[in-house]
């Protein structure tokens, strides 16, 4: 059982993908096996149903067994426009597409999820939370109700990628115990 952590953005020195590293970093620090995704690893064409009927990308069908693989999801989740990230979006409808060849991995149902966020203001890219909750929760993934939205993220990270603000810190700690609970009771 394992949980796998990922970023929405492939920006170099995405806040996300920092984010993303913390989150990793607690995962570590408390010996909860995990993976980290890179997306740019895995470019994938816009969805389009007269592609999937010429059968799924090489891409999608290996994010779908690596999703397939883990009992839970940590997803930094960047706001574009109030909303989710064409990148993030293509690769959940890529995923939860299946073909003959991987009719056999369920990368959403019975799965758990927490969603973080950042952004240089003060709203941290919570509106687009709401919008990735209810597609993760419509593809049958539970995602807690809680979040961690770190605001003011040019001050938030340190030169090194770190995440400084100790409140902050505890409080994607406390979010990732959370988690790692919760996708334990539900494999038990």
């Amino acid at each position: 059982m394992s949980l796998l952590v990922l970023s929405g953005s492939v920006r170099k020195d995405s806040f996300h993908t920092k984010l993303a590293r913390a989150a990793a970093d607690v995962l570590q620090t408390q010996a909860i096996p995990h993976t980290v995704l890179n997306l740019a690893d895995y470019p994938l064409p816009i969805y389009d149903g007269d592609v999937e009927a010429q059968g799924l990308p090489d891409f999608a069908r290996t994010l779908r067994k690596r999703f397939s693989e883990h009992a839970g999801f940590i997803i930094a989740n960047p706001e574009y426009n109030g909303s989710v990230t064409p990148l993030l979006k293509n690769v959940l409808d890529w995923v939860s597409r299946k073909d003959e060849a991987s009719k056999h991995h369920e990368p959403y149902a019975n799965k758990t999820a927490l969603l973080i966020s950042t952004s240089p203001g003060s709203l941290a890219g919570q509106r687009a939370l709401r919008h990735t909750r209810e597609i993760l929760t419509s593809l049958g993934t539970l995602v807690l109700p809680q979040h961690v939205a770190v605001p003011n993220a040019f001050q938030a990270f340190s030169l090194e990628g770190l995440l400084i603000d100790e409140k902050q810190s505890q409080i994607l700690k406390t979010q990732i115990d959370a988690l790692w609970r919760l996708t334990s009771k539900l494999a038990a």
